[in-house]
């Protein structure tokens, strides 16, 4: 599987800004604070999945060095 900076920022966003919303819906924030945690979260999200991502790889780059 090829990893790509493009598909990691499109899956971290969109499970960020899901999740985010989610908390929003449970806390019964409205307008500012559940733009904010949707805003937030998606970004974290694209940070956390781009760094999962870079660590698949280098992975996947050092198992097929050892065959």
């Amino acid at each position: 599987m090829k990893y790509r900076t493009d598909i990691a920022c499109a899956l971290g966003l969109l499970a960020g800004t899901t999740f985010g919303s989610g908390i929003a819906f449970l806390f019964g924030w409205q307008a500012y604070r559940a733009l904010t945690s949707v805003s937030v979260f998606g970004i974290a999200g694209i940070i956390i999945t781009i760094a999962v991502f870079r660590l698949l790889h280098r992975k996947s780059l050092s198992s097929s060095n050892s065959r």
